[in-house]
């Protein structure tokens, strides 16, 4: 088992990195939904044709929970914020040794920048929308997967020693109720149960089957656009993993060094 700060500024990283997908897919949906490129071939009336929003749902239903989780009524950025304070309480940190390891990380903002570039999209160009469906397609496809490992390494198998039961006794009050500090990860799938992550999986791709329904594009270059943006995600996925399993690494190192 990590030590509780490591295992602090880890989750610190990613919650973070997820930060930034929150608020793009909003605005991704946005985008979409503002094209004019997303009609409707077999509508009599052409001025009656456009079908964007269409699309734009399939995109923005994954946002929902986002805002507002169905079974707390509490947004996810706040019950991630919520783990983050109980990770904290753990590690015995500081407010200060908080604020320092959220300071830290300078690699951090260059991933970031990588995730607005992945969700990056114009109304006028039909590659750059599907580029970043394909994109979003790829966050949601793997997102569920993540979240399995982190619960199963840093909760299932931990469950009798002292984290899995610090974790287990720990509640978060809210005005609409009492939740597990856990209940963030948990929500976004184990390898036991089905997460919100494979509904916005399933979403995303009829999001593309319906952006070769309704453009000119051919499947074929439909599919290569969204391939494309699923690559870019692998590759932004990749390095975040990269760089914060070096971070962490020095860190240790660091410390042996020292003493």
């Amino acid at each position: 088992m990590v030590s509780s700060k490591t295992l602090y500024t880890f989750m610190q990283r990613f919650v973070t990195y997820g930060r930034a997908y929150s608020f793009l897919v909003p605005q991704l949906a946005s985008v979409i939904g503002s094209s004019p490129l997303f009609r409707d071939q077999n509508c009599t009336i052409a001025a009656h044709a456009e079908r964007s929003m269409d699309v734009a749902a399939h995109v923005f239903s994954a946002s929902i929970e986002e805002f507002r989780d169905p079974r707390t009524a509490v947004s996810h950025r706040t019950l991630s914020y919520a783990l983050l304070d109980k990770l904290a309480e753990y590690a015995n940190l500081t407010p200060a040794e908080v604020n320092q390891i959220a300071q830290a990380g300078a690699w951090l903002p260059k991933v970031l920048e990588e995730v607005r570039e992945g969700y990056a999209a114009r109304p006028d160009d039909l590659g750059s929308l599907v580029r970043a469906i394909g994109f979003h397609a790829g966050a949601e496809t793997i997102g569920s997967n993540e979240c399995s490992i982190i619960n199963a390494v840093f909760f299932s198998e931990q469950k009798k020693n002292s984290f899995g039961q610090f974790i287990r006794r720990s509640k978060v009050q809210y005005p609409q109720g009492v939740v597990s500090p856990w209940y963030w990860i948990a929500i976004h799938g184990t390898f036991e149960t089905r997460g919100v992550e494979a509904d916005h999986s399933d979403d995303a791709l009829l999001a593309l089957n319906q952006a070769i329904q309704y453009s000119n594009a051919t499947e074929e270059q439909i599919g290569e656009w969204a391939r494309q943006g699923f690559a870019h995600f692998i590759d932004v996925q990749m390095l975040f993993f990269r760089r914060v399993q070096q971070e962490l690494q020095e860190s240790v190192q660091a410390l042996a060094a020292a003493s």
